[in-house]
């Protein structure tokens, strides 16, 4: 049963743009080219105009909604540890987790983070087997020799996200399998009552919109890639109502991502354990042999390895 408030903004958007729907769906297929155009490096365009245009789609073309996830999601992030010498074992729970802004660490611009901006990214698993290492591993892309930190945590209550591309799964009727039924069927009534009430025209546009974040999310790093994933991210992330992002990973697909404000993370994410391993092999398509080296207790902001 949807929600009186969805009804009415999926009705008030019918209203606006159903007299002008082609309109609509070739402004929509105009701003995606542009930003096409941009990420490979055949049209300049400027931080501003890239946000500007960002902001059209998120604003007119986008029913966001909040996806809740309960108390105790399993999330494991994994750091390289590069120094060649000693135990290789970060002391620090803060080395692991997100970048602190007192760090001399500056944070890089990540695919859902500008410079110097942090934000937790992590891996959702579902039960310890060795599945959802592998998935870390190829996130951080791991290599034959390299050294990995695990750190293992939980959400220690509910946690809002928005979950970026959701429409774009229902249209290819293809349920992430982490999804419940419940919340998939009820994004489902919403994709439908949009279909309902829409031209298919400005239905349309609203499937380009989302099958178009679907697709930046999953695409293989570059610069200008980055610059606009993560200016859309700061557009999905303002104020206070969301935690954070889910998506699908780009390293193994259909496993999800997820990135956490910090101030959710300090408030609502409890870190347990980490680990540390030395990477044996990699055969590719997220599979991983590795060796276990190291497991570790979170006591507070430190680390205790044996």
């Amino acid at each position: 049963m949807l929600e009186n408030k969805v009804i009415e903004l999926i009705d008030r958007k019918a209203s606006e743009m159903n007299p002008n729907a082609l309109y609509c769906c070739n402004s929509v297929s105009t701003i995606i080219k542009q930003l096409n155009g941009y990420i490979e490096g055949t049209i300049n365009l400027s931080e501003e105009r890239v946000s500007f245009l960002l902001d059209h789609l998120v604003g007119y073309y986008t029913i966001t909604l909040d996806l809740p996830l309960d108390k105790g999601l399993k999330i494991l992030r994994a750091v390289k540890f590069n120094n060649l010498e000693g135990k290789p074992c970060f002391a620090e729970v803060s080395r692991l987790s997100y970048i602190p802004k007192k760090s001399n660490i500056t944070p890089s611009i990540g695919r859902l983070n500008k410079c110097g901006e942090s934000i937790f990214y992590g891996c959702v698993y579902f039960d310890d087997n060795f599945g959802g290492y592998n998935v870390a591993f190829s996130e951080v892309g791991a290599l034959k020799n390299e050294k990995i930190n695990i750190l293992k945590s939980e959400t220690s209550a509910e946690i809002k996200v928005n979950y970026v591309g959701i429409y774009d799964y229902i249209k290819r009727e293809s349920k992430p399998y982490f999804v419940s039924e419940q919340v998939y069927s009820y994004f489902k009534s919403v994709y439908e009552y949009e279909e309902q009430m829409f031209d298919k025209y400005v239905f349309a546009a609203f499937q380009l919109c989302d099958a178009f974040f679907s697709d930046i999310l999953r695409r293989e790093e570059s610069e200008r890639l980055y610059i606009v994933t993560s200016i859309l991210a700061s557009h999905f992330l303002e104020g206070d109502r969301v935690d954070g992002l889910i998506y699908s990973s780009v390293k193994a697909e259909g496993y999800p991502v997820i990135a956490i404000k910090p101030a959710s993370v300090d408030s609502k994410v409890s870190h347990k354990k980490a680990f540390s391993f030395e990477i044996q092999e990699n055969y590719g398509y997220a599979i991983f042999r590795a060796n276990s080296l190291y497991q570790g207790v979170v006591n507070g902001e430190i680390i205790n390895w044996n």
